[in-house]
């Protein structure tokens, strides 16, 4: 028999305010809470023979009832819809449901898989876990992540079988928008959602690049408390400063750091003892997947893990993350010419988008790789990773842009906004967190 705390270890980071363990059916049930919304309440939900455990957050959860807490809601969505539930939810989630009377098991992620979510089926067992360890601990031998924009149905009686496997969403290709306003629109009501329906602070991450800035910009349009963090190494600083100034003219705070040999050592202790590792897998569209580093390998983690300690201090436990940016807007690339080997297609756009989608880092490669950094390393300090650039409507509204008007400058739309609010930016800068 696996130790119990063993095997727990790093879903207890994630979810540090309530452990709840239940067997029902011969069925063991273990959920580690982040209390981030409404009424603190146990998982699993239980509605007579349907249990339901979900990690994540759901935006849009009062607009199906009068819920205490968002995870409520999934059940009562389950029995109105079935097994198609979950494209009627906007948040970032994964989400396992049994339903013992239908002989059901139902498992599924968001449309990116932000919440990571693994899974085994071998032999006369299954096991389902946040992380892999997890299930190698309780000795399956081969998890598997499940795939973004999957939800896939099984057979409990007989689970080795697939019954259903479906999208959450489907994303129109048509790219005929010729304004940046309906992007706008999304995107800032993409970063509203993500602080609006809790009662925790927010802190980011902030750069001189494009993709934090315009988050920064519109926490502080939006009136939001919350503290910025950057790390001196490798940014701009002329343009850091100025940013920096608005901060400390607003409510929120901005704290400018340089890490010190103490920071560098923290980093590098937490991420070996409490942080499980992720390889990296990149391709581009001529190569193969290669794995090229790894979470505890990556010098942004180290810059990522300080960030994170220094919020968990000051209270802060929503982390509104820039990933995504780079893999959508950009594909590490402008006007054909890769700034990264990794890039794609050098991020010009073509005229049928068909040709190219899903370009590898849409979901895998690179976005899979980076946002389990994020996942992995916020989560290890309890906190929650939110990630509006892969909110669904930002991404179908990015799609939609005309390909002269994604091509005309690069990441256009973000470029756009910041251009727009006059908010301090050097054009065509790359930037990113390292120590």
């Amino acid at each position: 028999m696996s130790d119990f705390e063993e095997v727990n270890k790093y879903l207890k980071l994630r979810g540090p305010d309530l452990t709840n363990k239940i067997s029902i059916n011969n069925i063991n049930f273990v959920h580690n809470l982040l209390h981030m919304t409404g009424e603190k309440q146990q998982q699993p939900f239980i509605d007579e023979d349907v249990v339901c455990l979900f990690n994540g957050e759901i935006y849009n959860y009062k607009s199906f009832g009068d819920f205490s807490t968002d995870g409520e809601c999934l059940i009562p969505l389950y029995k109105e819809y079935g097994a198609n539930f979950v494209q009627h939810l906007d948040g970032e989630y994964c989400v396992c449901l049994i339903d013992f009377k239908n002989d059901l098991l139902l498992i599924s992620s968001d449309v990116f898989s932000t919440k990571p979510i693994w899974y085994s089926f071998e032999q006369n067992h299954f096991g389902i876990a946040s992380y892999e360890s997890a299930l190698k601990m309780l000795g399956f031998e081969s998890p598997t992540k499940l795939k973004a924009n999957t939800t896939e149905t099984r057979k409990l009686s007989s689970f080795l079988k697939t019954l259903t496997t479906h999208p959450v969403y489907e994303f129109d290709l048509k790219q005929y928008k010729t304004s940046f306003d309906d992007w706008t629109s999304a995107f800032q009501e993409a970063i509203r959602k993500r602080y609006a329906t809790s009662h925790q602070k927010v802190f980011i991450g902030l750069s001189s690049g494009y993709d934090s800035g315009a988050i920064c910009c519109e926490l502080l349009r939006q009136g939001v408390d919350f503290h910025a963090y950057s790390s001196e190494g490798y940014e701009t600083m002329s343009v850091l400063t100025a940013r920096h100034k608005l901060l400390n003219d607003s409510i929120a705070k901005g704290f400018v750091f340089r890490a010190s040999h103490e920071d560098k050592v923290f980093a590098a202790n937490h991420l070996k003892t409490n942080v499980e590792d992720f390889p990296y897998r990149i391709s581009s569209s001529s190569s193969g997947y290669k794995e090229y580093g790894s979470v505890r390998g990556d010098a942004g983690s180290n810059a990522l893990a300080v960030i994170c300690n220094m919020a968990k201090e000051n209270d802060r436990k929503i982390y509104i993350s820039g990933q995504g940016a780079d893999e959508i807007t950009s594909d590490y690339g402008f006007a054909g010419r890769k700034i990264f080997q990794h890039s794609n297609f050098g991020g010009l756009f073509p005229e049928n988008l068909k040709e190219i989608f899903p370009w590898n880092s849409f979901y895998e490669s690179s976005q899979l790789s980076y946002l389990m950094k994020e996942e992995y390393i916020s989560g290890s300090f309890g906190l929650e990773g939110r990630y509006p650039y892969l909110d669904k409507d930002v991404v179908q509204e990015f799609l939609n842009l005309d390909h002269h008007l994604k091509n005309g400058k690069y990441k256009a739309p973000i470029f756009n906004y910041l251009t727009e609010h006059q908010f301090p930016t050097q054009e065509n800068e790359k930037r990113g967190f390292s120590l």
